[in-house]
Order: C-alpha cells, then sequence, then structure tokens
C-alpha cells in the first residue's frame, strides 16, 4: 500500500516543480509588443499597436532607402487593472499522507477555495504594472514601391521619454493583394 501512495506523491510533487520551471523560464523572455497591419479602413494606412508600460512617443515607416514617413496620429489608451483589488478567488487541491503507529498508513485528498484578503496591509496588494495601448497610424505615400519591396521596409517605435527611451524595430506587414 505505501508504494502506490508514495509514487503518487512523487507524480504529483513533479507535476508541480517541472509546471514551477516553466512558468520562471517564461518570464525572463517577454512577447513583442509590438502588432502590425494595415488599417481595414485605408488600404495605403498602416496601423501599429503597442501595448507596453510606456506610451509610444514616436512610430515610424523606414523604407530601403532611407527614407523616413511618421505617424501622423498615434492615440493612447491607459489600461487599469480588472476587479476589487485584493486578487483573484484560487483553488487548490493537497494529498497527504501520514504514518502511524503499528504499520498504519493514512492517506486524504483535500480541495480548498480560497479568497484573498488583506489585514491591516497595503491597498496594492496583487497590484500589476498599469499598461498603454498605443495606435499609431502611419500613411504610405507609395504603395506600389511598398508592395515592391515590403520585406525591406521597417516599422521603428519609440517608447518613453529621455533615458528610459527605447526603440523596437519590427519587419513591415505584408501588404494586401491589390
Amino acid at each position: 500500500m505505501k508504494s502506490p501512495v508514495l509514487i503518487l506523491i512523487s507524480t504529483f510533487l513533479m507535476a508541480a516543480c517541472a509546471n514551477n520551471q516553466g512558468t520562471a523560464g517564461h518570464q525572463g523572455s517577454a512577447a513583442n509588443p509590438v502588432v502590425t497591419s494595415f488599417s481595414t479602413g485605408e488600404q495605403d494606412t498602416l496601423e501599429v499597436q503597442v501595448t507596453d508600460r510606456e506610451p509610444v512617443t514616436r512610430a515610424e515607416l523606414a523604407a530601403p532607402d532611407g527614407r523616413i514617413f511618421l505617424a501622423q496620429r498615434i492615440d493612447r489608451e491607459r489600461l487599469t487593472r480588472q476587479g476589487g483589488g485584493y486578487g483573484q478567488p484560487s483553488l487548490g487541491v493537497g494529498v497527504g499522507v501520514a504514518g502511524g503507529s503499528g504499520g498504519h498508513v493514512g492517506t486524504g485528498v483535500g480541495v480548498g477555495f480560497g479568497f484573498p484578503f488583506i489585514i491591516g496591509g497595503s491597498d496594492d496588494y496583487g497590484y500589476r504594472e498599469p499598461r498603454v495601448t498605443s495606435t499609431a497610424l502611419i500613411h504610405v505615400p507609395d504603395m506600389a514601391a511598398y508592395r515592391a519591396q515590403w520585406q525591406q521596409w521597417k516599422v521603428r517605435v519609440y517608447l518613453g521619454e529621455g533615458a528610459s527611451q527605447r526603440m523596437i524595430e519590427v519587419a513591415a506587414p505584408q501588404p494586401a493583394a491589390g
């Protein structure tokens, strides 16, 4: 009886450890926050959407010959966290084994549902860094030239200001057939 229970516990522990390792690995590599496409309303307008902690301060389309086309408009929307501010309810499952005198072993499985709350603490428990979604519109003045060499065009977005400013460069999107 001890072997199956120990195997079951070992399996749960290994699965939990494997899951935690995967989560830590993903935290270090942030996904690309830039999404580019052509506007559905205007076929010669590039739409660049960025969700980041910093707003887009400048967006540009760089042609292979060095010409730069600046965004004629950048809209920004600050995203706020949802919910009551104390975190989300959680569900937990536990497995336990206890040894007793005389070789008796007890096993058990438990399920719990929790509501996190603060006792005399901070108001920002579970607070996530605020995000801004910026949408830039860039007019492409010569769509024939763009279609001919779109793979060599680049989109650059500048986030933040001053010493904290950074630039992200991505490939320009494929134009719609036309």
